[in-house]
């Protein structure tokens, strides 16, 4: 059901009153050259507001208005996505360096530090090594089932020249 009166009685001055309530939150925590974040601005408004009542964080980034203001003012800024982690280097061989004794928890609370994509990045390098490494056992394996034939041929040969 569409309740316009509803919109403008109620919804109009909630949002009102949580830009309202944002804007001072902020500008005393800037005043007071305190950081701006999420759960300052939410404590501010709990002391500015006559009712105590305050606001959630919620209100601010479901009102337009007020997130913009958050945002223009907050003082945690995003990091750039572009910047390589600190674990990321070259793992062409990777897996050449693996040591079958070593320290499971280690490695495991090493892994734990990676970054999700440095974390695929090396999982597709040792599944391309371990390809490889299958690949090449798969050869050697029928190379020495072909001499293994071979020799068995000319073993039965010999025998069967030597019968004669």
């Amino acid at each position: 059901m569409h309740r316009p009166w509803l919109k403008e009685k109620v919804y109009d001055a909630k949002r009102k009153r949580t830009v309202d309530l944002v804007k001072s939150s902020i500008d005393a925590l800037l005043k007071d050259r305190r950081p701006v974040s999420l759960a300052s601005v939410v404590a501010r408004s709990r002391q500015i507001d006559p009712g105590q009542k305050g606001i959630s964080e919620t209100a601010i980034l479901h009102n337009q208005e007020a997130r913009s203001y958050y945002q223009q003012h907050r003082s945690w800024r995003s990091k750039s996505r572009k910047r390589p982690g600190k674990h990321a280097r070259h793992i062409e061989n990777v897996a050449a360096l693996i040591k079958p004794g070593r320290n499971i928890a280690h490695v495991r609370y090493k892994y734990l530090k990676f970054s999700k994509a440095e974390l695929v990045e090396r999982l597709l390098v040792l599944e391309q090594a371990h390809a490889s490494l299958q690949e090449t056992w798969l050869r050697s394996a029928e190379d020495v089932m072909e001499w293994r034939l071979r020799a068995e041929r000319a073993e039965a040969q010999c025998d069967h020249t030597e019968s004669r």
